[in-house]
């Protein structure tokens, strides 16, 4: 791992806080200078009636998706409240290592893309392929991309979502973030919201020039908002696991 690149640079990362995040880890490893600053928080949904009657309603399914952290975490805690015994059949997948790690640990098995760590990485498993008369429930937090669940629709699955948690942006946190821009050598971005969050380069009032910033994303879709918004250059890390994106940070310098 080469470190000396990177052990003078300051690196900026917006992404919500996690119990234990391993990109920060692997930063801090590295002895980068790290200013994290969450733009946007996770607010669980513990209440909800709707959430409910898709939780008892499980068995009803035939394939449960757990999009992210967050939907893995809390989609196993409203699980584990009504199904002390998991039903038999059902076939489990997850986007992201720990992701796939938390429902493993918790269902002993679970399909997930190690290559292509996004909806179309893991609508390329064979498992996926033929869905006639399949019931899909996705958990995930709310607002998003369609395709998985178009995709999944296309190929004669039938698809409901359960939405576990709203992302809440902090505005006073993004106020923040523009004036630490003017004090980094690298901005770090995880998705396409998060970048929508802080907004367009050209809106960011500042003292410095910032328009020459390196931007770190995890996918081309990413990279595309992050160009469409004037931030440039854009890297972009061969997918949102941690070593892909600290690999993509050593390409900056």
């Amino acid at each position: 791992m080469k470190v000396s690149s990177l052990m003078d640079k300051c690196v900026l990362v917006v992404r919500p806080l996690r119990r234990q995040d391993e990109f920060l880890l692997l930063l801090d490893e590295g002895s980068v200078r790290v200013i994290h600053t969450p733009i946007m928080a996770i607010e669980p949904i513990l209440e909800s009636q709707q959430v409910k009657q898709k939780i008892l309603a499980f068995d009803q399914f035939d394939i449960a998706i757990f999009v992210s952290v967050n939907a893995a975490e809390i989609g196993i805690k409203w699980l584990d409240q009504y199904w002390p015994m998991l039903p038999l059949g059902m076939e489990y997948f997850a986007i992201g290592g720990q992701t796939a790690q938390l429902v493993a640990d918790y269902t002993q098995t679970v399909n997930y893309p190690t290559d292509q760590i996004t909806s179309e990485g893991l609508l390329t498993s064979s498992k996926l392929k033929n869905l006639e008369n399949k019931s899909v429930v996705i958990f995930r937090g709310g607002r998003g991309r369609e395709t998985l669940k178009q995709d999944l629709i296309s190929r004669g699955a039938t698809v409901e979502y359960c939405d576990l948690y709203r992302r809440i942006v902090d505005q006073k946190q993004v106020d923040v973030t523009h004036q630490q821009l003017t004090e980094v050598d690298c901005l770090v971005v995880h998705s396409a919201e998060l970048l929508e969050a802080i907004g367009p380069i050209s809106e960011i009032r500042c003292d410095n020039n910032i328009n020459n910033l390196p931007v770190v994303v995890p996918s081309n879709r990413v990279a595309e908002t992050a160009k469409r918004l004037g931030y440039g250059p854009v890297i972009v890390a061969d997918s949102a696991m941690p070593e892909s994106m600290y690999a993509a940070l050593q390409k900056v310098f």
